[in-house]
């Protein structure tokens, strides 16, 4: 059996890079509303494990796919902005969390299963849990690697893309899905009300440091890694929701990463002006 500070720690490193990876291409596509709507269907369907006493990852993951599946689509066929519907749908899981919360059966408000879902905690991180992660790490990294040669058009600009002949709806489409399947494995270490800061956080800080897509995607990643160990390590030691002090540390990097970014463009700036 690995200890527990361990497997929190690596489960953390995976859970941040890929959530700040995948956040990275969500970002470039315009996508990041419809995927703050996926983070919150997993939400949504992780508390509904405490009513039906089913596998929160389970429900979480088909709930986000779900999500992921009829946004996918109406972003491409509705004149209805899909801004419009992803908040509506945020709205409404948010309220079908607190509904469940409400009905599960027993004494389960402010209980340890519920901060798991809504923050997260570092008890509910397991062997099996570490193995899945490491799974859906192999996974990610094949996934841009195969399809990194058609990825790069759409990300410069998805019309552009779809004009010179390429179908990107099969690519999007399976971010989306890929989004929602690691923001639900996510979820029980950062929490359901805190992972989309993960998503967007990292992702920000790279976008201060670099203009090359790929090292923004490897520097997003490292960061999100390192806000992951971090939060980790102080839950650890001040006994705080683990949760909030990943996305606090994520917080941190980005501050920092913002101070670099200025002082690099500004470097840049007098350099040209010479």
């Amino acid at each position: 059996m690995i200890p527990l500070l361990p497997v929190a720690i690596i489960s953390g490193a995976l859970s941040g890079s890929m959530c700040s990876a995948v956040g990275v291409l969500c970002n470039r596509m315009k996508l990041s509303t419809i995927v703050f709507a996926v983070a919150h269907g997993a939400l949504a369907g992780a508390a509904l494990s405490l009513l039906t006493s089913l596998d929160p990852i389970l429900l979480g993951v088909l709930m986000a796919l779900l999500t992921a599946a009829v946004l996918g689509p109406l972003a491409d066929s509705l004149e209805l902005p899909i801004d419009i519907v992803s908040m509506t749908l945020f709205s409404i899981y948010n309220a079908l969390t607190f509904l469940f919360i409400v009905l599960a059966p027993g004494p389960v408000l402010m209980t340890e299963r519920v901060g798991k879902i809504l923050w997260g905690s570092v008890l509910a991180v397991s062997t099996d849990k570490l193995i899945l992660l490491a799974t859906l790490t192999l996974l990610c990294a094949l996934f841009f690697t195969l399809t990194w040669r058609r990825l790069t058009p759409i990300l410069f600009d998805r019309r552009l893309a779809e004009a010179e002949g390429l179908n990107t709806k099969p690519y999007v489409y399976s971010l989306l899905a890929l989004s929602g399947v690691v923001i639900t494995l996510s979820l029980t270490l950062v929490g359901g009300f805190l992972v989309f800061s993960l998503l967007y956080l990292p992702a920000a800080g790279a976008l201060q440091i670099s203009e090359d897509v790929k090292k923004i995607i490897v520097i997003s990643a490292s960061m999100g890694a390192l806000s992951a160990v971090m939060g980790v390590a102080v839950s650890f030691l001040m006994d705080l929701p683990v949760g909030c002090c990943i996305v606090i540390s994520a917080a941190v990097i980005f501050v920092v990463s913002a101070v670099l970014g200025f002082m690099r463009r500004k470097a840049l700036i007098l350099e040209i002006s010479r």
